[in-house]
């Protein structure tokens, strides 16, 4: 799970030099990215099944975070976990660099406490913000030039804690509210290295400074099922101040950004549920968290896909899950617009009946901004375990 002011700031135009670099001097290595600029990656707050559906099921799915009258669904206590693994390829003028980046971006909990009203907990990842930069070339120490490793390292994001109530007054017809509290660190490690030389004696360096947020936000949502066969959902948040300290000196505020989503679902194909959702986000409202060169957009997320039951094994009904979607990214990339296509499968594992279950996604995500010579694709993989004591 997973900066600001001129925090945010000097890691991206460290970033962006090392890129620079990496085109011109052809002994530099940059390992930087597209998707993680100034504040972070988002995440999606989905869960696993969702993200193989390409986020349609979201506004439906009760172990994400996004519509809170999606737990009002929950029919007995019901725990979620996942872990969702990045395998990373960033393409430069320079070469090709490869990372992983592991996340445990979701957990939920829901608890039935009357026949129409159900609680819900989630800790979720709104912002993953962890990447590494190496450069290595030529530096000035005094008269004298030597070679020297330059690593930039940051580790951390900002996390949503939800407290949700869902409510289902009619047979077709669910509300929820939901209190959100923004928390997260954000470590930014800066590190030279210089090789043993009989020319010139040099020690390395290092500096770390942490750098932590908190901020709250109140969601409301609601699910209509005008027909057997359609449901139709929505749902918004509305986001209070966000403010980032560095060790306990305030550094700036801004605000959560809003947000506003819709889907709608089709339930009229035998063992098929087909759906699309659609998904804008006010991450402009962010800029005044980081320096003047911290450039934020609004963003929107488009998808959809099916869920379809599939054969049974061991006397076991598995799911199958197909879905795509495209996405801008919040934060640009040397001032150009970032954008995720990715395609998604996935199958849904009973696991002992209806007490548990095991859900298995594999995404491939493409992104690309109109920067000369960089691109960058992932292969990312998501486990999740749901579990009805």
């Amino acid at each position: 799970m997973n900066d600001a002011h001129s925090t945010c700031a000097f890691p991206r135009r460290a970033l962006t030099v090392a890129l620079i670099l990496s085109t011109l001097a052809p002994a530099a290595r940059a390992q930087g990215n597209l998707s993680t600029q100034g504040f972070g990656y988002p995440t999606g707050q989905l869960s696993t099944a969702v993200y193989a559906s390409g986020g349609g099921l979201g506004e439906f799915d009760a172990q994400s975070a996004l519509n809170p009258a999606a737990i009002a669904s929950v029919a007995r206590a019901t725990l979620h976990i996942q872990y969702d693994p990045e395998f990373r390829s960033v393409s430069t003028p320079a070469g090709t660099d490869h990372t992983t980046t592991v996340r445990f971006p979701m957990l939920t909990a829901a608890l039935p406490l009357a026949s129409r009203f159900v609680l819900g907990l989630s800790f979720s990842t709104l912002l993953d913000r962890t990447w590494e930069t190496t450069q290595t070339g030529p530096t000035a120490v005094g008269d004298t030039v030597v070679t020297s490793t330059t690593t930039f390292k940051s580790t951390g994001g900002i996390e949503d804690l939800q407290l949700a109530g869902g409510w289902t007054p009619l047979d077709w017809l669910q509300a929820g509210l939901g209190f959100h509290v923004y928390t997260g660190q954000n470590q930014i490690a800066v590190g030279r290295l210089f090789p043993d030389t009989t020319v010139v004696k040099v020690l390395p360096f290092s500096e770390t400074s942490t750098y932590s947020y908190v901020g709250s936000g109140v969601s409301i949502g609601t699910q209509i099922r005008p027909s057997p066969n359609f449901a139709l959902a929505a749902s918004m948040e509305v986001g209070g101040t966000l403010r980032v300290r560095r060790n306990d000196t305030l550094q700036s505020k801004a605000s959560i950004p809003p947000r506003a989503g819709g889907g709608v679902r089709y339930d009229g194909l035998p063992g098929v549920t087909l759906a699309a959702h659609a998904e804008w986000e006010g991450w402009s409202r962010m800029a005044g968290l980081g320096s003047p060169g911290l450039q934020a957009r609004d963003a929107w997320d488009l998808g959809g896909g099916a869920e379809i039951v599939g054969p049974r094994v061991a006397d076991r009904g598995l799911v199958l899950r197909l879905g795509a979607q495209t996405r801008t990214l919040p934060f640009l990339a040397d001032g150009a617009v970032v954008r995720e296509n990715d395609i998604a499968g996935g199958v849904g594992v009973p696991l002992g009946g209806p007490r548990s279950s095991l859900d298995l996604t594999l995404q491939r995500a493409l992104r690309s901004a109109p920067v000369t010579g960089f691109s960058e694709a992932a292969w990312m993989l998501s486990l999740g375990l749901t579990i009805r004591p």
